[in-house]
């Protein structure tokens, strides 16, 4: 157990799991919008590629 505190006010990773009674928490983006993610600038497009960044114009070629 540690001696500080997490994010969410819990004392460990345990206490943090045990708040959730269906289990550890889950959370995040799905990790297929990251071919969303321009690899130039790291702007999140907002179609589907193909298509190409409209901040540096790089082409997000898509998976």
């Amino acid at each position: 157990m540690t001696d500080t505190a997490g994010l969410d006010g819990a004392d460990s990773l345990d206490d943090a799991e045990s708040l959730d009674d269906d289990g550890p928490r889950e959370g995040g983006d799905p990790a297929c919008w990251l071919a969303r993610v321009c690899p130039e600038c790291g702007l999140f497009a907002e179609q589907e590629p193909p298509t190409a960044c409209v901040r540096c114009g790089a082409v997000l070629a898509g998976p």
